[in-house]
This record gives structure tokens, C-alpha cells and sequence, in this order.
């Protein structure tokens, strides 16, 4: 099946994250330079959880996926005449004091992170009409979804 496909992903401790595209998604008008930003930002994040988790060993499989979970998934679905897409990972989660302030400039846990992946993400996604929100739990992993309109502010279909 072409919409459910693995990749492998340099530096993924899973090895791979499987990608489950809805084939009959409508197509959206935007800035695709700027989505393919923010989403990098978030699959750089996810990664980061993953091998965090890899480091602490937490969840009893040492933070390596088996063959049937991968450690991140990225979905899309058709939402009204727009998209969602989701990111999600099997990572350490965030725990709820950080979920507050994953959006803020310069709120980092990592000591050689940056804080600004997510932020930047937000500005981008409701730049093009679009939201964000994340789920998390600690020791389970992390959801990052994006809505999107069919068509960006601004664009031309």
C-alpha cells in the first residue's frame, strides 16, 4: 500500500518512520517551502525525544521501535476541504510544566537546543491559516497536529 510506506531517517534511533498518507486528501494551496520548514522543525523534535528515550532506556524495549511501531508516524487526514497532519513519536513525552511553554522563544529542555523548532513552527502553520496543538504524556511520546485550510491566506489557487 503506496500511502503507508516506511523511511528511514538518518539518525533515527528507530531506524525508520512510516508515513500513513490518505491518498484521497483534496489538494491544498500554500507555501510549501514554509510547511516543509515547520515540519522539519517537528521531525527533528520528534527525533530528539526518540533518542532521548534510546539514552534513559525507558519503555522496556531501550527506545528502539520494533519492526511493526515505528518511533514516529506522520499521518495525514482530509479535515472538511482542508488537511491534518500528524506528527507523533514514541519518545519520552513532555512532561505538563514544559507543555506549557513549548511554544514560547528560547524555552528549551535540551541542553543544546535552541527553542526556537516549535515556536517557529506555530508562527509558520498559523501564518497559512492553520493551527497546531500537541499532546503528551511522559514516558509514552508526543502528538503534534496540524490543521490546514485548502487554501493559505494570500494564495492563489
Amino acid at each position: 500500500d503506496p500511502s503507508r510506506r516506511r523511511v528511514a531517517v538518518p539518525g533515527d534511533p528507530s531506524g525508520d518512520v512510516r508515513l500513513d498518507l490518505d491518498p484521497g486528501l483534496p489538494t491544498i494551496v500554500t507555501d510549501a517551502e514554509r510547511l516543509r520548514t515547520a515540519l522539519v522543525n517537528m521531525l527533528v523534535n520528534a527525533r530528539h525525544a526518540l533518542a532521548a528515550r534510546a539514552d534513559t532506556g525507558e519503555g522496556g524495549d531501550g527506545g528502539v521501535a520494533v519492526a511493526d511501531e515505528p518511533g514516529i508516524i506522520v499521518a495525514t487526514r482530509r479535515l472538511g476541504n482542508g488537511v491534518v497532519i500528524t506528527i507523533g513519536d514514541r519518545g519520552v513525552g513532555i512532561p505538563p510544566e514544559d507543555l506549557a511553554h513549548i511554544f514560547d522563544p528560547y524555552y528549551t529542555t535540551r541542553r543544546a537546543g535552541t527553542g526556537l523548532g516549535l515556536p517557529i513552527a506555530k508562527n509558520i502553520i498559523e501564518g497559512l491559516g492553520g493551527t497546531i496543538s500537541v499532546s503528551s504524556r511522559t514516558g509514552e511520546g508526543t502528538s503534534i497536529q496540524v490543521d490546514l485550510p485548502q487554501t493559505a491566506p494570500g494564495a492563489r489557487a
